[in-house]
């Protein structure tokens, strides 16, 4: 972050706008005055450079705050994402630990300590596949592409969405 025109380091950055999001529905003002506390808490702010320091952490919270939001209200043509059993699964068993699906996933969906596991499944792209032909070892499952269309039928109707 940059206070003053300098580049400074905030002890607890992550922290900070973690306790920041848990109040995402309060005021700008609320949201600020909780930013500015975390930070205090962990780090020495002059009072000289207070308001330059919470316009530069408040840049930084807003980016964090509309993925949040994104997340909290992402859905795939109407339906909550959540409800559609669309991601991979990795066979342990297969998994040679290359990494390669995590390499090509730009959304976050793998994670890797060794081999490779789905951590966020829901941040996979409904209806693709292309992480599964990185995989040298075959070891990335899908439903089919007809399960997902019943699927996807079914929920429209659910929730009253048409195709």
């Amino acid at each position: 972050m940059k206070v003053g025109g300098l580049e400074v380091g905030i002890s607890g950055l992550r922290d900070i706008v973690d306790k920041g999001l848990e109040h995402i529905d309060s005021s700008d003002d609320e949201q600020k005055r909780v930013l500015l506390s975390e930070l205090k808490a962990r780090n020495y702010v002059p009072g000289s450079v207070e308001n330059e320091y919470i316009a530069s952490l408040w840049a930084e919270y807003k980016k964090a705050r509309v993925l949040r939001r994104e997340q909290l209200e992402s859905s795939f043509k109407g339906i909550p994402r959540e409800e559609i059993q669309w991601f991979p699964k990795v066979d342990q068993a297969k998994c040679s630990g290359c990494s390669s699906c995590v390499e090509f996933c730009v959304h976050g969906v793998f994670h890797f300590d060794g081999k490779s596991h789905v951590v966020r499944p829901h941040n996979c792209v409904v209806g693709n596949t292309s992480c599964r032909s990185f995989c040298p070892e075959k070891a990335i499952s899908f439903p089919t592409h007809s399960q997902l269309k019943e699927t996807l039928k079914n929920l429209r109707e659910r929730y009253g969405v048409r195709d």
